[in-house]
């Protein structure tokens, strides 16, 4: 069956502490929240635009430990194809712990390298990837390069989280139709050139659509040759954690809603904005409806979301109610 979106990336196994403060050596703090969620830019991008409403799939490796099953069903519990997530016998899939200190709002990661294979370019489905409208990457590696070509010959639109600086995503801009990066990736490019300048030399380089976000600045965007900028939603924000991924894959729905380009910043931006009020990435995550009443009216619907609260904090997969 088509679907809107197809990805290619690797899950991550994620475990939140909530803590008061990072603890000084040889000493301790008590736990607040915990959660056990699925992790991952590409995996978790194509969470947060299944759960809004698009179909979607995700093309990958992972290990057949434990943390490889929670994340495959953990994509699965939100309606992700994972027809095309590959196991690897005997290895494992990289997990991180994230630290959330309450008293400085920070994060601190611990990850551990999964053991499993990167994908090779031979490895496509390419009827797979030439059934989805949009394809979206993240790091442009071999598989996801020969993936963006394929899908460039064929007139699919092709989306990349540009999170940090590559040489090799600088060298492929040309195979890219939309481009949201981060401001360290921005930096990383462009060094500090204004943002109206910096779009437009990156929208030269293929991307027709470039979007910075800047976190509680809000965003820049250059979109038809045309440079806007765009606040951030206030909320109490909880955590950080996976917001970018949120807004990536709002982003990507509502392409596939064919909504103009201010609809689209603005409504990715407030999915965002929501997933920030609860721990994680996954947890958080809006339906379209509760994300549409939110930019009319400000308030939250939490009835649903704090159902995948405590899913999470449980570690159980199954969809809720």
């Amino acid at each position: 069956m088509p679907l809107d979106i197809v990805g290619i990336g690797y899950p991550v196994m994620d475990c939140l502490l909530s803590i008061p403060r990072i603890p000084a050596p040889n000493s301790g703090v008590g736990l607040l929240e915990q959660s056990w969620q699925g992790g991952g830019m590409i995996a978790t991008g194509l969470a947060a635009a299944s759960v809004l409403g698009a179909s979607t799939g995700i093309y990958g490796v992972a290990g057949d430990d434990q943390y490889g099953l929670f994340c495959r069903r953990d994509l699965v519990s939100n309606g992700v194809d994972t027809s095309h997530l590959l196991t690897d016998s005997n290895k494992s899939t990289f997990i991180s712990f994230v630290l959330c200190a309450k008293e400085t709002e920070s994060r601190s990661f611990i990850g551990k390298q999964g053991s499993h294979r990167r994908l090779s370019a031979d490895e496509l489905d390419k009827e797979y990837i030439l059934g989805a409208k949009y394809l979206f990457v993240t790091a442009m590696d071999e598989a996801s390069v020969a993936a963006c070509i394929l899908a460039k010959a064929n007139k699919i639109k092709t989306f990349i989280d540009a999170n940090a600086y590559d040489d090799r995503t600088m060298a492929h801009l040309e195979l890219i139709d939309y481009l949201v990066g981060s401001e360290d990736f921005y930096r990383g490019a462009l060094n500090q050139k204004p943002y109206s300048e910096g779009c437009k030399i990156l929208s030269g380089a293929g991307p027709g659509t470039v979007v910075i976000t800047l976190g509680e600045s809000g965003c820049v965007y250059l979109s038809d040759g045309i440079y806007k900028e765009a606040p951030s939603y206030n909320v109490e924000v909880i955590d950080t954690c996976g917001a970018g991924d949120v807004y990536h894959g709002a982003f990507l729905y509502a392409l596939t809603k064919n909504w103009d380009i201010d609809r689209t910043v603005n409504f990715s931006s407030a999915v965002a904005a929501i997933s920030c009020t609860r721990l994680g990435g996954r947890a958080g995550i809006p339906t379209a409806a509760v994300a549409e009443r939110f930019m009319e009216t400000g308030e939250i619907d939490y009835s649903q979301i704090d159902k995948r609260v405590e899913m999470y904090r449980k570690g159980v997969m199954a969809q809720p109610d």
